[in-house]
């Protein structure tokens, strides 16, 4: 492994954690009600998940974000439990 990977695989590991961390708050967030910051969590999610070739968390990242703009409380929740398992299973402990 290269320099540049090895540099990539830290940056992941680094974004995985913070995911671990947004999530656990974004659900805190939920029960506020305070979509602005569900929005600006979804956001990051969205991005960087598309640059460590994460298609489907930068899809719900941007569902998410999308409904968190609406306020459209049950399609967070939804999307919000979505995030949850696809994190999981990308290595997320949550």
């Amino acid at each position: 492994m290269d320099s540049d990977e090895m540099f990539m695989e830290e940056l992941k590991k680094e974004f995985l954690e913070k995911t671990s961390e947004n999530l656990k708050n974004m659900s805190e967030y939920f029960e506020d009600d305070n979509f602005l910051e569900i929005r600006k969590i979804a956001h990051d999610i969205k991005g960087t998940a598309g640059i460590f070739d994460m298609a489907k968390g930068s899809e719900i990242g941007k569902n998410l974000q999308d409904a968190a703009d609406n306020e459209n409380r049950d399609v967070v929740k939804q999307l919000i439990d979505e995030m949850v398992l696809y994190m999981r299973d990308q290595g997320v402990e949550i």
